[in-house]
């Protein structure tokens, strides 16, 4: 009967996330289980920000608006840029 609950419970959760617009960031992990590499973050298929980790730590990152376009961004250094998209390419 425990077994049968957690089955329904299981379900139930696949049918929330299935509707659910969260974001979703995907990337590798290293041996430690930290995050290394580079992440994407997505939500709806579009991509919101990128990030780059090196061993846990967040390297650099770039925030997208929900039209694609580059918000901000920061550098290796700890410097952080604000963009003001234009909608020109």
């Amino acid at each position: 009967m425990k077994g049968l609950a957690i089955f329904l419970l299981f379900l139930s959760v696949d049918k929330l996330s299935a509707n659910d617009t969260s974001t979703i960031c995907n990337g590798q992990k290293n041996i430690n289980g930290q995050k290394h590499g580079v992440w994407l973050c997505r939500q709806n298929n579009s991509i919101l920000k990128k990030e780059r980790y090196k061993n846990g730590l967040l390297i650099t990152y770039t925030l997208y608006n929900n039209k694609g376009e580059i918000i901000e961004t920061r550098t290796k250094k700890g410097k952080i840029k604000k963009y003001e998209p234009c909608g020109c390419y």
